[in-house]
């Protein structure tokens, strides 16, 4: 008899277990890099989603897929989430993915994070009020490109050509490439364009004789090149090459200096957004979200190595720096 009550007893609670797994509604994450660059990022969005109310294997199931930095991939990667019907899809990390996820449906709802205007890429009509399935965020990424190139005029006054280290295939590397040149242009600065989409390109772009006269780099806002930031911040190094990056993950890696909005706060508000969606808000209700506060940081120790001498009004005006 104890036995049998023994087995029924189990039996309730693995069927109870399953009963509820089965019944938590489904948030699909698709990051466009991958776990070694943006397990960070991904905390951010779960503290979000906590907020929100959802805790991943309690009243939710966060199923997360990433496409380590292969567009290609990206497009029946969406497909097959979407055709899934999860609760949320979550559509982070790159431009590509936010088009990726709008081209794969129109029913499902989706949460994007992109670096370009959603509007210039397609994806919504009206920030304040985007129609259809799609919400998200936008770090403006194209708006920041010329405020780097200054920033990097005032750390190295005494320069008189850059590179701009880009790659190409991003749906938004023309308007940053447009916004960096003028800014380049305005500045006396010779300028130099090093286009990249694998690897190899990276060390040959760097390595190159054309751009060995640059006196200082800039590097564009994308999912690809923020997953090779160890490879990017080590040939400037080995170079020799002060450098201004585009998030605060390559300084914390060893490079020189970035100037961006602070990332984990928008995909806080990635994971809010798809809390708020999974109890009822329909994402026409939910106006793109935008970056208020923007963050300079400066690596001491890197601008020692460089021989560079920064002022201390430059200095004063960092959000914080690393030794």
């Amino acid at each position: 008899m104890k036995r049998r009550l023994l087995f029924w007893t189990v039996g309730a609670t693995v069927f109870s277990t399953f009963a509820s797994a089965q019944s938590r509604p489904i948030v699909a994450y698709l990051g466009a890099r991958s776990p070694s660059t943006d397990a960070h990022l991904l905390a951010a969005f779960l503290e979000g989603l906590k907020d929100a109310g959802y805790v991943d294997g309690q009243n939710v199931t966060v199923d997360v897929n990433w496409a380590d930095s292969r567009y290609e991939r990206l497009p029946a990667m969406a497909k097959d989430l979407a055709t899934s019907k999860p609760a949320v899809l979550v559509a982070v990390g790159a431009n590509q993915v936010g088009l990726a996820a709008k081209a794969a449906t129109d029913t499902v709802p989706v949460v994007f994070g992109v670096g370009a205007d959603p509007v210039d890429l397609g994806l919504v009509r009206d920030l304040a009020r985007p129609e259809a399935n799609l919400t998200g965020t936008t770090l403006l990424t194209q708006l920041l490109d010329a405020k780097r190139v200054e920033l990097l005029r005032e750390m190295v006054p005494g320069a008189k050509s850059i590179a701009i280290l880009i790659n190409p295939t991003n749906p938004g590397a023309a308007e940053q490439l447009k916004s960096a040149q003028v800014a380049a242009d305005a500045l006396g600065f010779s300028q130099t364009v090093l286009k990249v989409t694998t690897e190899a390109e990276i060390d040959r772009a760097l390595a190159a004789r054309d751009s060995a006269s640059a006196d200082a780099l800039v590097v564009a806002v994308d999912s690809f090149l923020i997953g090779q930031r160890a490879r990017i911040v080590a040939a400037a190094a080995s170079r020799k090459l002060p450098a201004m990056y585009p998030s605060r993950e390559f300084v914390d890696a060893g490079g020189l200096a970035s100037y961006a909005p602070r990332w984990v706060d928008m995909y806080r508000i990635i994971g809010t957004y798809a809390g708020r969606i999974l109890k009822g808000a329909k994402p026409s209700d939910l106006p793109i979200q935008r970056p208020t506060t923007f963050e300079l940081l400066v690596n001491l120790g890197t601008a020692k190595a460089l021989g560079l001498a920064l002022s201390p009004a430059f200095l004063n005006r960092a959000d914080s720096t690393i030794e």
